[in-house]
């Protein structure tokens, strides 16, 4: 058997000769993958024969290692994954994902037997907010992803082990022997999740305000939560999926007449902010870096205020456009042109008032302590209204 594995690899056509066909057993599948012939090759030793194809047709079998072994609709997306993490804890499930970062093959030494392993860690992505984690063991698959492209592959994982990671304190994914990857498969999902991945944002804030500007309708948030409870939720939760609340609040932090700067230019294809001196994106992984899109800005509000209850704050939230344009009535291009004591008039018509926050949290995670809050809208409430559907806790 270890000859073969060295002899034969993923995407080798072989000739298989004088195996016996049967058909499979569906009793025990932990320790073989699921295809969809319902026949098993068996070989022997001292009579069957496997070799490589010599024939001139070899392209014709290439085709189908783009072909997922399940139906093209059969996956969780990692918003299912991280969101149902504890009822999914040990089980196998498929994904479609696209690879955001390939980790270095490491070469690891089991304590029982002394056995060296080849390791490698995979960062994949979808359209959710999070991404995953995924161990392989397998030497052929960590050699292969060698050639995989960030933001460019996109794989079909049949059978990836899920479980809950203690030191990243998040769900993540383990290739096992049951696991088969499909390179790039020639499905229409696959093609769509292609064109996200190439534009969609990476950075942690950036992803935010992505949430926030798509946002459908920020008046469907309808969780009513308190301070505290938004902020025990996004420090504490197993789960890294964003979540949605409103809030009622006041605000006690909001700095327009200070010295800093409270907009910004930011690039309309990957969200980063764009550096006015240049007038370019400076993101590397955006494609007006890489010369496919031409560039492309907008003055956007950069605020960050602080929302407050009886039972506790929430410091730092982000107040970004167009929540911020509607709550201060005055765009970012106006805002520009305004004079420090107009500003200061500004500040005084939010500071201080009794309202209704809508959020999006992104909870803490062990690569990032602290949360982030983006206010999809703030409006101003009268004391009746505020005094009814403030939570006691």
């Amino acid at each position: 058997m270890e000859n073969i594995a060295q002899t034969f690899h993923i995407g080798d056509v072989v000739d298989v000769i004088k195996a016996k066909a049967t058909f499979r057993r569906n009793d025990d599948t932990s320790f073989m993958p699921d295809v969809t012939s319902p026949l098993v090759l068996t070989m022997s030793e001292n009579i069957s024969e496997m070799c490589l194809h010599s024939e001139h047709d070899c392209a014709e079998f290439h085709q189908l290692l783009r072909l997922p072994t399940r139906p093209p609709g059969d996956y969780l997306t990692l918003s299912d994954v991280h969101a149902n993490g504890q009822a999914l804890r040990g089980k196998h499930v498929n994904l479609l994902v696209a690879v955001h970062s390939v980790g270095a093959l490491r070469q690891i030494t089991t304590k029982q037997e002394g056995k060296l392993l080849d390791s490698r860690e995979v960062e994949v992505m979808d359209q959710s907010p999070t991404c995953l984690y995924i161990q392989m063991w397998d030497a052929e698959m960590g050699y292969r992803a060698d050639s995989w492209k960030p933001r460019e592959t996109v794989l079909f994982i049949a059978d990836v082990k899920l479980n809950w990671n203690d030191f990243k304190k998040c769900m993540t994914g383990t290739v096992t022997a049951r696991t088969i990857i499909t390179e790039n498969p020639d499905i229409a999902d696959a093609e769509d999740l292609r064109e996200h991945a190439r534009t969609a944002p990476t950075v942690p804030s950036a992803i935010l305000d992505q949430l926030a500007i798509n946002f459908p309708e920020p008046s469907a948030i309808n969780s009513v939560m308190s301070c505290q409870s938004v902020w025990s939720r996004a420090t504490n939760a197993e789960s890294a999926e964003s979540f949605t609340a409103l809030v009622f609040a006041a605000v006690t932090e909001l700095d327009l007449d200070g010295q800093m700067s409270h907009t910004l230019s930011k690039c309309q294809h990957c969200q980063q902010t764009v550096d006015d001196t240049v007038g370019l994106c400076m993101n590397s992984e955006c494609l007006v870096s890489s010369g496919v899109e031409r560039p492309l800005s907008q003055r956007a509000y950069d605020l960050r205020v602080t929302l407050a209850d009886h039972t506790g704050s929430l410091p730092g939230c982000r107040l970004t456009s167009p929540a911020a344009a509607q709550a201060l009535n005055c765009s970012p291009e106006d805002f520009d042109c305004l004079s420090l004591d107009a500003k200061t008039t500004l500040k005084w018509k939010l500071l201080l008032r009794r309202c209704a926050a809508r959020l999006v949290v992104l909870p803490a995670t062990r690569d990032r302590n602290s949360p982030l809050i983006s206010v999809l809208a703030l409006d101003k409430v009268a004391l009746p209204d505020y005094a009814a559907r403030t939570p006691m806790y």
